[in-house]
């Protein structure tokens, strides 16, 4: 019978694993679903011997190994993992399908000890990538007020009051042309009695905001809309109804569009 010999191991580790998230599939973090299928990075800020693995909403960070391969068959000690120290991870990361926004990112990564936590990263889809199901949604296209100019990769914030229910959160992002869907997918049907829910929406965006530079969300700041009824009324936060399974366009009044305008 023959055998094989080993005759060195080379013994690598994971520096640290970055998930991407959907930000639009779930109120908190830690229930959003990772995008199923691989995204594309470029990095400006990364150290020379960084080596990546992209996976199904998943991308795989590692560094040259620091000690020399191991001779024959690697042991419990050689195969130790051992901290290594941070380092910055700065870059923009996009979606080849088209289904999700662009976006940029800068974090620190590879200082964490085993098992790996790894680090969510959200992104949110474009109208390419949003699905309405039973419960509906809203689509709208977010315009300045001052000079009808797009309103790109604004956040947009939709909180519906379910009489019994609590309050549900939906998020969507516009796109670098500032269209946005929002699909409302937990959202039960009405209650006997009720005809509507009640409802708010609310946008984060940036003035300086270029729809070819994608940015990161966490950058954005609060702004007003317009009114859906009353013109030349903006506030923060707006309020309008929402019904199960419509699909709603979402328009300032007297306007093809939502009107914003900084606070």
């Amino acid at each position: 019978m023959s055998s094989i010999t080993i005759l060195e191991t080379n013994v690598l580790h994971a520096s640290d694993i970055l998930y991407w998230l959907n930000g639009s599939s779930a109120e908190n973090t830690a229930d959003m679903q990772r995008i199923p299928h691989p995204l594309q990075l470029q990095l400006s800020n990364k150290p020379a011997d960084l080596q990546l693995r992209h996976g199904a909403g998943k991308t795989a960070l590692w560094r040259k190994p620091t000690t020399p391969i191991v001779n024959g068959v690697a042991d419990d000690i050689d195969k130790t993992f051992v901290p290594g120290a941070g380092f910055l991870l700065s870059g923009v990361v996009s979606d080849p399908k088209g289904l999700f926004n662009p976006r940029t990112f800068s974090t620190t990564v590879g200082n964490s000890d085993v098992p790996l936590p790894g680090q969510a990263l959200t992104l949110y889809p474009t109208p390419l990538g949003t699905r309405f199901g039973k419960a509906g949604g809203l689509i709208a296209t977010l315009r300045y007020a001052a000079d009808g100019s797009i309103v790109p990769w604004a956040l947009l914030t939709v909180n519906v009051t379910v009489p019994g229910g609590g309050t549900q959160t939906y998020r969507a992002q516009a796109d670098h042309r500032g269209d946005v869907m929002v699909s409302l997918q937990r959202l039960p049907p009405l209650p006997e009695g009720i005809t509507e829910y009640n409802a708010q929406i609310s946008v984060q965006a940036l003035l300086s905001a270029d729809p070819q530079v994608p940015l990161a969300t966490d950058d954005l700041v609060a702004m007003e809309l317009e009114s859906l009824s009353t013109p030349a009324s903006f506030s923060d936060p707006i309020g309008f109804q929402v019904v199960p399974g419509e699909i709603q366009l979402i328009r300032s009044a007297s306007k093809d569009h939502l009107a914003v305008q900084p606070s």
